[in-house]
């Protein structure tokens, strides 16, 4: 399941749509077993930001006991996340998902603010087994983390590649 909606600009939409292109390549080969998301469908978390910037946390799905819940938790609408070794579950409606994504993907515009960036940023960061990427629109550089660590930068002139050795090739988008 992809979906696609308008982003804001033609080189964020360029960026997410070859993130989910990419993938579809890599699920085509036998040996991954991928699922995507753009941003149509939002990703669950615990808390919010004005009432406790502090507690913001993806959601263990091993923790839940009524799936209802997931129709009542706060959500982010990320750009693209991808669930590969990390187990996920969405709601009847198919609109929202709970869980620990391999890889989260922002791609960031000027309709972005400080506090939205700092609020995706704590919620990813919150596991340690989400890789989390963000990519200025008008630059090469790719900002990767994995939970609350700092990786090494990539840049779009290369292809990116994952800690899990997923390579994603946008290297035709470099500027």
């Amino acid at each position: 399941m992809t979906i696609f909606q308008m982003s804001t600009s033609i080189r964020h939409y360029e960026l997410v749509e070859s993130f989910v292109l990419e993938s579809g390549i890599l699920r085509s080969r036998k040996k991954y077993k991928l699922k995507t998301f753009s941003d149509v469908v939002a990703l669950v978390h615990y808390g919010h930001r004005r009432e406790s910037p502090h507690n913001l946390s993806l959601v263990d799905i091993q923790s839940l006991e009524n799936l209802d819940i997931l129709n009542n938790l706060y959500y982010i609408e990320p750009d693209f996340m991808l669930f590969q070794n990390n187990k996920y579950i969405v709601n009847d409606k198919r609109t929202r998902i709970a869980g620990y994504p391999d890889l989260v993907v922002e791609v960031w515009s000027d309709s972005n603010t400080q506090v939205d960036r700092e609020e995706k940023f704590l919620i990813y960061s919150s596991s340690s087994k989400t890789e989390h990427w963000y990519i200025e629109q008008d630059s090469n550089e790719v900002k990767c983390c994995l939970g609350h660590n700092q990786l090494q930068s990539q840049s779009l002139i290369c292809p990116l590649k994952t800690q899990n050795g997923l390579e994603f090739d946008l290297t035709h988008l470099a500027l």
